[in-house]
């Protein structure tokens, strides 16, 4: 399963990619939350300017389709790729190793913090099903005003 991005222009701003691969992320969260599924590891793919990809994949800690676990590794995935002033095509992130979500282990904490966040993802998801795709996410997802 994946997401990916095609910019209209070659894109060297670090901060659009950061916000395209954090966009990315949501959409296959919401897409794997919706599918049943879970994912062991992500898989990031950067098409440059001249057609070449770098591909970069790293396992999950524990198997998930809870967004800000899948934002943290791909978030470690487009820094460890070091895009300082890179021209950037298109980004495409994919989830690898599915598995069905029945077969999820959370390991559990005293922190509510983890509790909350998997409960608005729940509310998230819900209302990306009424309204439509996009409609929620993170702030720095969306366009910004200029």
């Amino acid at each position: 399963m994946s997401a990916g991005h095609h910019f209209d222009r070659d894109e060297l701003d670090p901060d659009q990619h950061h916000r395209t691969v954090l966009r990315l992320v949501q959409e296959l969260g919401a897409r794997l939350r919706t599918s049943g599924e879970i994912t062991q590891a992500l898989a990031l793919t950067v098409t440059y300017a001249d057609r070449t990809q770098t591909t970069r994949s790293r396992s999950l800690t524990e198997a998930t389709a809870h967004t800000p676990a899948l934002a943290t590794t791909a978030r470690e995935l487009l820094t460890s790729l070091g895009l300082q002033r890179a021209r950037v095509r298109t980004l495409a992130l994919r989830a690898e190793r599915l598995r069905p979500a029945e077969h999820t282990v959370h390991q559990l904490t005293f922190d509510d913090r983890d509790r909350k966040l998997r409960r608005l993802e729940t509310a998230l998801d819900r209302a990306a099903t009424r309204y439509g795709p996009g409609i929620t996410g993170a702030a720095s997802t969306f366009p910004q005003a200029g």
